[in-house]
């Protein structure tokens, strides 16, 4: 196995075929690019990439345009066997099915899902480190024990007295830190033989919690799917971790940075690398000025005026049109009002 500078964690892609609501470029082509983006600088700077969960934003029914240029950039940029576990995009139900698009690429082996008993082993500068996983919908390990060279196949790996340099963990769980409380259930604690906890699902950047030997860290999305006051603020970045000495990913990168020790003592850097990305306001649709309720268009009615504008920038979802019907038809008799968002589903859902 190759010597690596580094590790790179890739949180959240959600590619998809349609352009989301109140996005106004080309989502699917952007969003490609960006996970390209992230393999390509993996290879540059000689980084390990591992792969978050939520490749997908929806589990079935992808084009095949789209799976395609997946494996495409896969292979152009990094080959077979992507480490990654699947998240809750990835699946239709709690656990992953053969009808789940992300189970072509594991059984097509563009993907390698890592587990307990199958997880990464490789050396980052002379450092022998691991890398294990939790999928969507399952519990993580209360403990991990070093583990020995990759066995026979058919047997599970088993216990060595060598102590592994950094054992990582990649999760895609409702974690509860500071910043998500409103979702989170799991508590960070310390996990024996754990060191470091590379979280997805959640798609901010949120402060790394310690929890004695253990580090929980928030990767964040490479890609911004909703207009809101969070997603303006957010800056998409992978996750880097390197030895401090190594300069792989300089200082200068990097957005962030976390310093850690693992539970063998061993001194490892942390640094949020920027993914390219335009800037917020050349990305999404502006939101609807005006108070409908309140103000008169010149044609008499605000709310006529207020959907005219929205047939203008209209989105493949409807998204930006649900989303103003639910805020404004209250000011409408409830039998009016409760007609309108049917006639409106009706028509979103002929149009998808």
């Amino acid at each position: 196995m190759s010597e690596k500078n580094g590790l790179l964690f890739i949180g959240d892609p959600h590619l998809e075929a349609r352009v989301p609501g109140f996005r106004k470029d080309d989502y699917p082509q952007v969003a490609i690019a960006k996970f390209a983006w992230c393999l390509r600088y993996a290879r540059e700077q000689n980084l390990q990439p591992i792969l978050l969960g939520d490749l997908f934003h929806l589990p079935q029914d992808n084009p095949n345009w789209l799976l395609s240029q997946i494996i495409e950039t896969i292979s152009d940029f990094y080959g077979p066997g992507l480490p990654a576990i699947h998240g809750n995009h990835d699946v239709r139900e709690n656990s992953r099915k053969p009808n789940d698009s992300v189970s072509i690429l594991f059984a097509g082996g563009h993907l390698r899902l890592l587990t307990e008993t199958d997880p990464w082993i490789g050396t980052v500068d002379g450092r022998r480190v691991i890398v294990g996983g939790t999928v969507w919908g399952e519990r993580l390990p209360k403990e991990f024990q070093p583990l020995g060279e990759p066995p026979e196949q058919g047997q599970l790996f088993s216990s060595n007295e060598d102590d592994a340099d950094l054992v990582a963990w990649i999760t895609h769980h409702d974690i509860l830190i500071p910043g998500y409380e409103e979702a989170g259930r799991i508590r960070p604690k310390m996990i024996p033989g754990i060191d470091l906890i590379v979280n997805g699902h959640v798609h901010r950047r949120l402060e790394p919690v310690r929890k004695d030997g253990t580090n929980w860290i928030t990767a964040g999305n490479i890609t911004r799917r909703a207009r809101s006051d969070a997603s303006r603020s957010h800056l998409p970045a992978v996750v880097c971790v390197v030895p401090p000495t190594n300069t792989a990913v300089e200082k200068d990168d990097a957005i962030e940075s976390f310093d850690f020790q693992s539970q063998s003592n061993v001194p490892w850097t942390l640094r949020w690398v920027r993914v390219p990305h335009a800037p917020f306001d050349d990305v999404f649709h502006p939101e609807v000025i005006g108070d409908a309720a309140e103000e008169e268009a010149a044609d008499g009615s605000a709310f006529i005026a207020d959907l005219r504008e929205l047939t203008q920038r209209k989105t493949d979802s409807g998204a930006g049109l649900m989303t103003y019907l639910e805020q404004n038809v209250n000011q409408f008799d409830a039998s009016v009002a409760e007609e309108i968002m049917r006639l409106a589903a009706e028509v979103t859902e002929s149009t998808q």
